[in-house]
C-alpha cells in the first residue's frame, strides 16, 4: 500500500510540475504572440470605424448605361472624401445591371473597380461598406430570388475574400419591401448560406419598408447564432422635408419650401392634396415632427429598443435633398448627426455629390464640418 501511495504522490507531483510548465509556456506564448480571437461583442470598435460615413451614388444608378458607369474612376473621389474628414464610405451597387447577358455572372470589370476602390479606401485608412441596391425580391419570388441573391454575393465573396474583414463589410440587401415575416426568413437564409463562404466578415441587415426603423425593431434579431451581424435602419424623417421636390415620389413630395426647424411663418401652403391623403397627414404632423426635440425622442426610442433587443445598430442612410433650403438642410444634418452620435449610432450620410449632396464648392457644408473634425 505504501508503494501505491508513494507512486500516487509521485504521479501527482509530476502532474503538478507539468501543469506549471504548461501554464508558464502558455503565459510566454500569450505574452509574445497574443491571440486576437474575433470578439463578437466588440461592436464599439467596429462601429467607431464607421462613425463618420458617406454614400457615393454611382454604381446603383441603373438608369445610366453600365459601360458609362465603369468608365469613371471613383478613386480620386475617395481622396477628397477622406480629406474632408470622413472615415468610411458606402458603395451601393445595382449588381443586376452589371451581369453578362444570359450568364448570371457579374462583369469582371465591375468587380475589379470595386477591388480598386477598396484598395484606395484601405490606403486612406477608411472602412468600406458594399451594398446590393435595387434587388428584385417580391412576395411571390422569394424562393428563386433568394437563391439568385446568394449566387450574386458568392461571386463578390470569391473576388474579395482575401480583403480585410475589418475594413470591408457587406450589406446584403438594400431597402427590402416584402412581407416582414418573409423577409426575416430570407435574411436569415442569406446570412446562413453566405457565412459558409465568408466566416469572419460583418454582414449588415435591415428591416422591411425601405429599412424602416419600426420594422427593424419588430423584426428583432435574426434566429441564428451569428455574432457578425450588424443591423441597419435609414432615417429620413420627416419625409416631406428630406425628400421635398423628389421626382421619384411626386405623390408625396410635390410641395417644396419646408423649413427646418418648423416655423409657421415660413411654411408652404398645402395645395393639390386630397382630403385625408397621406400628404395632408404628413403636412399636419410637420409642426410636431420638424423639431430637435421630436428627432431626439425618436432616435432615443430606436436606440433604446435596439439595446433591449441586443441589436448592434448603424444608420447607413440619412440626408436631405439639395432642393431644400440651404440653411434648413445644414441645420437638420447637424441635428441628426448630433443626436445619432449622442446615442452612439454610426451615421452614413446620403450622399457625397448627387441629389442629396453634402458638399458645396467642393467642401462639406459648413454645419457638418465640426463633426468631421472630431476625433473618434
Amino acid at each position: 500500500m505504501q508503494k501505491v501511495i508513494d507512486y500516487s504522490l509521485k504521479l501527482n507531483a509530476e502532474n503538478i510540475t507539468k501543469s506549471f510548465i504548461l501554464a508558464g509556456l502558455l503565459t510566454f506564448v500569450s505574452f509574445f504572440f497574443p491571440v486576437y480571437a474575433a470578439d463578437p461583442t466588440d461592436w464599439n470598435k467596429i462601429r467607431s470605424g464607421l462613425s463618420k460615413g458617406i454614400n457615393i451614388s454611382h454604381y446603383e444608378q441603373y438608369w445610366v448605361a453600365p459601360n458609362e458607369l465603369c468608365k469613371k474612376d471613383l478613386r480620386p473621389m475617395l481622396d477628397a472624401i477622406r480629406k474632408a474628414g470622413f472615415n468610411s464610405v458606402r458603395i451601393p451597387v445595382a449588381f443586376d445591371q452589371f451581369m453578362d447577358p444570359g450568364s448570371g455572372q457579374i462583369r469582371p470589370d465591375l468587380l475589379q473597380h470595386l477591388i480598386n476602390l477598396y484598395n484606395t479606401a484601405s490606403r486612406l485608412e477608411m472602412k468600406m461598406v458594399l451594398v446590393y441596391h435595387y434587388g428584385k425580391l417580391t412576395n411571390e419570388n422569394t424562393e428563386t430570388e433568394t437563391e439568385r441573391i446568394i449566387g450574386i454575393w458568392k461571386q463578390v465573396i470569391s473576388a474579395m475574400y482575401t480583403l480585410s474583414t475589418e475594413k470591408l463589410l457587406f450589406e446584403l440587401y438594400n431597402e427590402p419591401t416584402i412581407d416582414p415575416e418573409l423577409w426575416k426568413t430570407v435574411a436569415t437564409r442569406l446570412v446562413r448560406e453566405l457565412r459558409k463562404d465568408d466566416p469572419e466578415r460583418v454582414f449588415i441587415i435591415g428591416g422591411t419598408n425601405y429599412n424602416g426603423a419600426n420594422e427593424l425593431i419588430r423584426m428583432g434579431k435574426l434566429p441564428i447564432h451569428d455574432h457578425k451581424v450588424l443591423y441597419t435602419f435609414h432615417f429620413y424623417e420627416p419625409y416631406i422635408f428630406t425628400h421635398q421636390g423628389a421626382d421619384w415620389t411626386p405623390e408625396k413630395t410635390f410641395i417644396t419650401g419646408f423649413p427646418y426647424p418648423y416655423k409657421k411663418s415660413k411654411m408652404p401652403k398645402l395645395y393639390n392634396a386630397p382630403q385625408d391623403s397621406p400628404v395632408e397627414a404628413d403636412y399636419n404632423r410637420y409642426p410636431k415632427e420638424a423639431t430637435f426635440d421630436y428627432l431626439w425622442s425618436r432616435i432615443r426610442y430606436i436606440s433604446s429598443e435596439a439595446d433591449r433587443l441586443n441589436l448592434p445598430l448603424i444608420c447607413t442612410e440619412t440626408g436631405v435633398i439639395k432642393i431644400a433650403d440651404r440653411k434648413s438642410r445644414g441645420t437638420y444634418l447637424r441635428d441628426i448627426i448630433h443626436i445619432m452620435t449622442d446615442h452612439k449610432i454610426p451615421v452614413m450620410l446620403w450622399d457625397w455629390n448627387d441629389k442629396f449632396e453634402v458638399i458645396r464648392h467642393n467642401k462639406p457644408i459648413k454645419k457638418i464640418r465640426p463633426w468631421l473634425k472630431t476625433q473618434v
